[in-house]
């Protein structure tokens, strides 16, 4: 089979990595894969991990995508690459790829919905909307964004199927020692060490937990912030109103994610909606402790009282009070650390890409 993927940018984001994971799975099955990347952005180790998979990588570029070059060289590119099917992924990927693979005559078109896109806009929602109909296939990551892309996005109910994300457990079973991953990051030697992995956006609730953070009773915890983003300026500015210069250490874009984790005593994921968020899977695979938001794919993963403390979103005094809780009582920290471990095994890389292949060759 020869399959097309259509992509925003191919910077190393939670989407980036599921079609990773997924072109290196369907490599190993036999498939030719190429992916397209309309942006010209891109982080060069992703890039390679496609390539050594064997799969092509062709940039489009913004500057061509708004002249209308590009997308006339796409459109005529995919009259002669005979794929047998289109996968979108993102916002101006399932806009442009649907229609352009539709044209062109690609005999099935999947899209996948990779969050509950609160954030669109008015026009980008009329856009998905009144392009979802090219689809043959939509795949959300969490039943929970179900009722969403059929009510926002125009999702046929008839057409949607879950397929949740995967990890592999293995690659955290060796974790950095916490006085090691202290002098790494020049923290203190003594007090409470919490992380979050994601990017520094609105979505993910960084401005939450450095509320909450604030909230705590006592001034023994720090907090490694482990991404980039755009907010992160306006982060550090609310650290320093909130008086936690000192307690808040911004780690930067990391590629040693699964050595991290293992090392902090608290992992907290304050996301505002989601799909099904891979930082968590990871600190779930890394047995660590975890306080999260109840939305969206957060509620697939957790269990509140069995994997971790789940809490509402946007409410700073309840993730307080819950990281409170969580670091007063590391036994029972490690013993719900267990069960989400023991959990996270049932969403594998290698379930992930069957059920993907099964929907590619048009099954169900």
């Amino acid at each position: 089979m020869n399959i097309l993927y259509f992509i925003d940018h191919l910077r190393p984001d939670g989407t980036q990595f599921v079609l990773r994971q997924l072109v290196e799975g369907l490599a190993t099955r036999g498939h030719e894969q190429m992916v397209v990347c309309l942006n010209d952005s891109w982080d060069a180790s992703l890039v390679h991990s496609l390539h050594k998979a064997g799969a092509q990588v062709r940039f489009v570029g913004r500057r061509a995508l708004v002249t209308g070059i590009g997308l006339l060289r796409l459109w005529h590119w995919l009259r002669c690459g005979r794929f047998d099917v289109a996968v979108t992924l993102l916002f101006a990927s399932d806009t442009i790829g649907r229609a352009l693979a539709r044209a062109a005559g690609v005999p099935r078109i999947v899209s996948s919905l990779r969050a509950r896109n609160v954030h669109y806009t008015s026009w980008q929602r009329w856009l998905v909307r009144h392009t979802m109909c090219w689809a043959d296939v939509v795949v959300i990551n969490s039943m929970y964004v179900r009722d969403f892309a059929v009510a926002e996005e125009g999702a046929p109910p008839d057409r949607i199927h879950v397929i949740p994300n995967g990890v592999y457990v293995g690659d955290y079973n060796t974790p950095l020692e916490q006085t090691t991953l202290r002098t790494e990051f020049g923290l203190p030697p003594d007090g409470w060490l919490v992380g979050s992995v994601g990017r520094l956006t609105h979505q993910k609730g960084f401005d939450v937990l450095l509320v909450a953070l604030s909230l705590l009773p006592h001034q023994d915890v720090h907090l490694l912030l482990i991404g980039t983003g755009e907010l992160e300026t306006s982060l550090r500015a609310l650290a320093a109103r909130l008086s936690l210069q000192k307690h808040v250490h911004f780690a930067g874009y990391r590629r040693d994610v699964p050595r991290l984790l293992g090392a902090l005593d608290l992992y907290v994921h304050a996301a505002r909606f989601e799909g099904m968020p891979n930082a968590l899977l990871e600190a779930m695979a890394a047995r660590c402790p975890i306080v999260a938001s109840a939305v969206d794919g957060i509620c697939d993963l957790l269990e509140d009282g069995v994997h971790g403390w789940v809490v509402p979103a946007e409410n700073a005094n309840a993730l307080a009070a819950a990281i409170q809780v969580a670091l007063s009582d590391p036994r029972e920290g490690q013993r719900r650390a267990a069960a989400a471990q023991q959990r996270v095994t049932h969403f594998n890389i290698e379930s992930m890409v069957v059920a993907w292949e099964r929907i590619l060759m048009g099954g169900n």
